[in-house]
């Protein structure tokens, strides 16, 4: 570390931000890990380097810190676009005076907090449970009458599906019978569960409602250890996640839906910290309209125009049940949401 900067450097290399510092003429003075992860280059070439010429987070970065020097007061600015050579991503960037430089953090999003689910957005899910169980409960009750008699006269591949078919309106009837006693989902006792299973079997559900056309790519952490909760609700939360990937990719005629999941390193000041199981659902499609934001997790909104706009609500607050969280960021040709569980005792 610089003997120029005032800041103690065991304490910024804790700091989850890339944090910088620079003098008057916009040299980097100092720069913690994280700012050597986010600019891709070593603390050692970029000490006494101009913040400007640091790659596409430096002219970013550069403009706050002159407005903060020249203004003498923090300058903070909370969605940043920057171009990097693959994709555009957003962050949040503080800067304020320090010394006769500037102290610049950034925290890029996700990390941030972009478009995670809040506390309101989930609690607002929650009341319109009795009014949508009711209406649901009987067409499902049919339709699972009408895959009952396939399964007795069919054979094969078409007995498979209608068998796939009973299962989930099973569950979907289940949940919603919980759900219309109390107006909001009421979940089951927590129990240990295979998170890896859940996700391929909402994936083979996916498949069979989309066809053949639909690719699907899977990744499992086979290490993963057992999550903590109500199996068919997280199954329902991973199922609406998938099928609104699906029609994504869907729109462009041509793409594909990846389900990935990992144990998770949460960084301090990020959705749901102490949820460690992580599950991620991307897909190739536009991406979700800028102007929904946060809105996406509440109900009634929708990007889609025949849409309900229940699915990311019923998502949030099952997450939310779940001591966990969702989260998702967003570009054309590539969306990824990702849903954080408890593990199994913690």
């Amino acid at each position: 570390m610089s003997e120029a900067s005032p800041f103690p450097a065991r304490a910024a290399e804790l700091l989850p931000s890339a944090l910088i510092l620079t003098d008057a003429d916009g040299r980097i003075l100092f720069l913690n890990g994280a700012a050597e992860d986010l600019l891709e280059r070593s603390r050692k070439r970029l000490e006494g380097e101009r913040l400007e010429d640091a790659g596409p987070w430096g002219p970013a970065a550069m403009g706050l810190a002159r407005r903060a020097v020249d203004e003498d007061r923090p300058v903070f600015a909370h969605d940043v676009r920057v171009e990097l050579p693959q994709e555009v991503r957003r962050a949040a960037i503080d800067a304020a005076p320090g010394g006769k430089g500037a102290c610049i953090a950034i925290r890029p999003w996700p990390e941030a907090g972009a478009v995670a689910r809040g506390d309101q957005a989930a609690n607002a899910a929650a009341g319109f449970g009795r009014m949508l169980s009711h209406e649901l409960k009987n067409p499902m009750a049919g339709a699972r009458g009408a895959a009952q008699l396939i399964v007795t006269e069919a054979e094969g591949e078409t007995a498979e599906l209608a068998r796939i078919i009973i299962a989930e309106l099973d569950r979907a009837l289940r949940i919603a019978g919980r759900w219309s006693q109390v107006g909001d989902i009421a979940p089951q006792p927590f129990a240990p569960f295979s998170l890896n299973e859940a996700a391929r079997e909402a994936v083979s559900s996916v498949r069979a409602g989309a066809g053949k056309t639909l690719e699907i790519a899977e990744h499992y952490d086979p290490s993963l250890p057992d999550a903590s909760g109500d199996r068919d609700l997280v199954s329902q939360a991973l199922l609406n996640l998938l099928i609104n990937a699906a029609e994504a990719v869907g729109k462009t005629g041509t793409g594909q839906v990846e389900i990935a999941t990992r144990y998770r390193t949460a960084r301090p000041g990020g959705v749901a910290p102490d949820a460690r199981m992580q599950v991620d659902i991307i897909d190739t499609g536009p991406g979700v309209p800028e102007t929904l934001g946060e809105s996406i997790f509440s109900p009634f909104v929708t990007g889609k125009p025949a849409g309900e706009g229940l699915g990311l609500a019923m998502v949030s607050r099952i997450a939310e049940l779940h001591g966990g969280g969702v989260e998702y960021e967003s570009r054309p040709g590539r969306t990824v949401f990702r849903l954080y569980l408890r593990e199994e005792g913690a």
